[in-house]
């Protein structure tokens, strides 16, 4: 690569492209084309990573990697309909990626990453997606999906970023006050939440808001979290026994991250030749 702040490293027979910018560093796995860590440079502050990795997910290609930002497409969740019985989260998160595109700066890097599926499942699906990556003191996550198709098709998805927290003793969520939303662990009871969300147990839940903003308060940090083109805010820890029984997963993994991400969980479809962007923005 002929790039002046990105890299190409293979590691254990798998590829990173490693981004180091005098604003910020970053790590994009091209197995899921799957952002890894993300850390702005603040000389006012220690360099933090903002997401979470689990340090017991294999990264040699063999799973979907837990942490960073799992892309699900295009589907959230089980495969419906006629695609019953495959992949959960859809296909993306366990291919490799191309990179098709970089355009550097004083300030930004943009990446845009497309998966290699086949040209059989591509058909199959009748949709096509990219991420575009754009990195500066933020990160914007961009999954842009095209029917290519002659006939409507059904979207799900989601950008399902794994947060880094200090403690989870010691964090809230805040933006979602008299919000509903359905509890995944109470056969999708519908619930309203009452004031701001501190997990403090099992928690999955899907709030049915397109709003555009919430917030991550980290101990005394504040992280906003923004979205266009989602239908939903999905909520995600897996707490202490959950965490156990996840081979990938740290054992008190839990203690350390919170899942927040922009999704479609409602039932949007694509007529054919649409094009649809979900976008999440991350600004520390």
């Amino acid at each position: 690569m002929n790039n002046q702040f990105v890299s190409k490293e293979t590691l254990n027979s798998c590829v990173y492209y490693k981004i180091e910018h005098p604003k910020f560093a970053a790590t994009i796995s091209e197995f899921g084309g799957q952002l890894l860590s993300f850390t702005p440079k603040d000389n006012q502050n220690e360099p933090q990573n903002l997401l979470w990795l689990s340090e017991s997910s294999p990264l040699d290609g063999s799973k979907p990697i837990r942490g960073g930002v799992p892309l699900c497409w295009p589907w959230f969740g089980p495969a419906q309909g006629d695609f019953v019985g495959e992949p959960q989260h859809g296909y993306i998160r366990s291919v490799p990626w191309s990179l098709i595109n970089v355009v550097e700066s004083d300030t930004s890097v943009e990446m845009i990453m497309q998966p290699n599926l086949t040209k059989e499942l591509s058909q199959s699906l009748g949709l096509d997606v990219q991420v575009r990556y754009v990195f500066a003191d933020t990160v914007s996550i961009e999954l842009t999906t095209t029917n290519t198709s002659t006939e409507a098709k059904p979207l799900s998805q989601a950008i399902h970023t794994y947060f880094a927290l200090d403690n989870v003793n010691d964090h809230k969520v805040l933006g979602l006050n008299q919000i509903r939303y359905l509890d995944k662990l109470d056969n999708a009871a519908e619930v309203i939440q009452d004031g701001d969300v501190v997990i403090t147990e099992h928690t999955d839940r899907v709030y049915l808001t397109a709003q555009d903003k919430v917030s991550l308060l980290n101990g005394n940090k504040n992280m906003d979290i923004l979205g266009q083109g989602h239908d939903s805010i999905v909520v995600w820890n897996p707490w202490q026994e959950n965490a156990k029984n996840m081979v990938d997963f740290d054992d008190q993994g839990y203690t350390n991250m919170i899942c927040i991400e922009m999704a479609n969980t409602q039932g949007l479809v694509l007529q054919p030749q649409q094009v649809h962007k979900l976008v999440q923005l991350i600004k520390p």
